[in-house]
Formats: C-alpha cells, sequence, structure tokens
C-alpha cells in the first residue's frame, strides 16, 4: 500500500513538470542569447518648437508614453518630399545608427480649413513662431534614441533616449 502511494506520487510530479514545462512568457522570446520583446509598442512624444528673431528653431522635449499596441495602417510621409521648415524624424539603434525616418510637416505653419461668407470652403496655413506637436509612431524593438532635425540642414535639434 506504501509503495502505491509513493508511485502515485511520482506519477503526479511528473505529470506537473510536464505541464509547467510547456509553459512559457508570452512578452518575450530568446533568439541569438538576445531578448526581443514581441510586443507591439507605441510611442507617443510631445514637444514644443519656437523660432526666434534670426529664424533658428529650437525644440523642447514636453513627455513621451508608450504603450503597448499597434497602430492601424500609418500614413509615412518620405523624406523626398520635404521643403524648407520641415523637420526629420529620426529612429536611432544604441550605436546611433538611423532604423527609420519619416517626415513632419513644419509645425509652425498649420494649414486650416474653414467656409467663407459665401459658404464656399477655404484653406488658409496660418504661420506661427512658437506650437506645440506631437508624434505617434510604432516603436520599433531596436529604437533606442529619437532625434528630430531640421528637413534643409538636417542638423539635429533635440535627440531623447528611450527606455
Amino acid at each position: 500500500m506504501k509503495h502505491k502511494a509513493t508511485y502515485i506520487i511520482t506519477i503526479l510530479l511528473i505529470v506537473m513538470l510536464c505541464l509547467f514545462s510547456g509553459c512559457k512568457s508570452s512578452n518575450s522570446s530568446f533568439k541569438n542569447g538576445t531578448e526581443i520583446n514581441s510586443t507591439p509598442k507605441v510611442l507617443f512624444l510631445n514637444y514644443t518648437i519656437e523660432k526666434d528673431i534670426n529664424g533658428n528653431r529650437t525644440i523642447q522635449f514636453i513627455n513621451k508614453k508608450v504603450v503597448e499596441a499597434k497602430l492601424k495602417k500609418q500614413t509615412i510621409l518620405p523624406i523626398d518630399q520635404g521643403v524648407e521648415g520641415d523637420l526629420i524624424l529620426s529612429e536611432l539603434n544604441k550605436r546611433s545608427k538611423i532604423v527609420k525616418q519619416q517626415l513632419i510637416k513644419n509645425p509652425l505653419a498649420r494649414t486650416i480649413e474653414f467656409v467663407d461668407d459665401s459658404k464656399n470652403f477655404k484653406t488658409e496655413v496660418i504661420k506661427t513662431d512658437k506650437a506645440q506637436f506631437s508624434i505617434r509612431l510604432q516603436l520599433q524593438n531596436s529604437t533606442k534614441y529619437i532625434t528630430i532635425s531640421n528637413f534643409a540642414k538636417n542638423t539635429p535639434l533635440i535627440k531623447i533616449p528611450i527606455h
């Protein structure tokens, strides 16, 4: 009888070990010894941009938020469609190599639509010297830094780390 109880306990332990050995974390996996996060993330960035009397622009970082989500189809403007005043957002890896780039239309020039007195739709560009702007992007696993540069000069105005 004592032998039968030991046998049942041994069988239960083997079954439990088999069940638990099949479990794994759903958030990450390992490939070539490097941890890869498989959960898609969306990065929200908020900035202010200001132009001084000499035409030089400065950008101040306000905040960032990373959420687990996947963006629906996103229209990314190609860099070659840029004009003077636009910005280039660059995602950089830990060695500061470009992972991905996209164009940001000039945040100091806002296009508004309105209905005039004769009930026709009109568009007008309003230029300001200071504005807030937000960026939303699908975060790449290798992205460690975000830089924003002037389009014409392609000189970084700001660089922030992503943790």
